[in-house]
């Protein structure tokens, strides 16, 4: 004869109508609070474009490069030294974008000042 399979049980846990804490008092506050910021702006025509024309780098000189218009290393050399400047480009433009939103004020464009 083979003996019956064990199988498992819930506990039974004992049911209370009052909680065991102590109830509280004041003001309490938990997890974490929202901070809702001010209404960003969306992107310009300029930074869509930049944005855009990043993405399109890599593609274009890719396919240049298949076609033989452009040798590889200066493709490759192009397509990482392009997308890098367009990339930081578009971050500026998005980080003004969002510093605007919220209500800073952006020091003027200075000239570069090296001595």
């Amino acid at each position: 004869m083979q003996e019956p399979e064990p199988q498992w049980q819930q506990p039974s846990f004992p049911s209370e109508s009052q909680p065991a804490s102590a109830p509280v008092e004041g003001i309490v506050t938990s997890g974490s609070s929202v901070v809702r910021r001010g209404a960003v702006p969306p992107p310009s025509v300029i930074e869509t474009v930049v944005g855009t024309v990043a993405g399109l780098v890599w593609p274009v000189m890719i396919v240049l490069a298949i076609m033989g218009a452009v040798a590889w290393w200066p493709a490759i050399l192009i397509a990482i030294v392009g997308s890098a400047v367009l990339g930081n480009v578009r971050g500026h433009l998005k980080a003004r974008r969002k510093a605007i939103g919220r209500g800073q004020a952006l020091p003027p464009e200075q000239p570069n000042r090296r001595g």
